[in-house]
């Protein structure tokens, strides 16, 4: 299926939120050298902010979700509580908002991830039945996100 780009990550947001049962819709990007994301989109940027970084170490990252989102390039589900407290470590924040659930997709330009889209939702709410849809949306975001990181590389 050919998928119509967005214009903007606004747009991505909007649909994803029309798509999918979220509470929470950011898009980080890689900053050079692999070894930091940045969030260049947020719904709740008054708590995940757009400019906020994480590293991907073990510190901040999930070696096995590294390994599985930016590595091997494959969507991560998380649909319960204890998914996202074992490869988050800022689940508080994440419980906080009423995200127990996650889908994160890679964003992949010229087999490069270069980033990727983080959809939360409310306690099983998002599940490996919705997985295609995330990655519908994240082919008709990769545009929009790959200026964003030019942008901030």
């Amino acid at each position: 299926m050919t998928t119509i780009p967005y214009a903007t990550l606004a747009d991505a947001s909007d649909d994803a939120l029309r798509r999918l049962p979220l509470i929470l819709f950011t898009v980080t990007v890689h900053l050079p050298g692999d070894t930091e994301v940045e969030r260049v989109y947020s719904t709740h940027p008054e708590i995940y902010p757009v400019g906020g970084r994480k590293k991907l170490d073990p510190s901040q990252s999930s070696p096995i979700w590294n390994e599985q989102v930016v590595v091997g390039q494959r969507g991560y589900v998380g649909s319960d509580r204890a998914a996202v407290r074992e490869f988050f470590f800022d689940w508080a924040t994440i419980e906080s908002l009423g995200c127990d659930s996650i889908i994160n997709t890679p964003v992949v330009v010229e087999g490069k991830t270069i980033g990727t889209i983080n959809f939360l939702g409310a306690q099983y709410a998002l599940t490996e039945a919705d997985l295609p849809v995330a990655l519908e949306i994240t082919e008709a975001a990769t545009s929009a996100i790959e200026r964003a990181w030019r942008q901030a590389g």
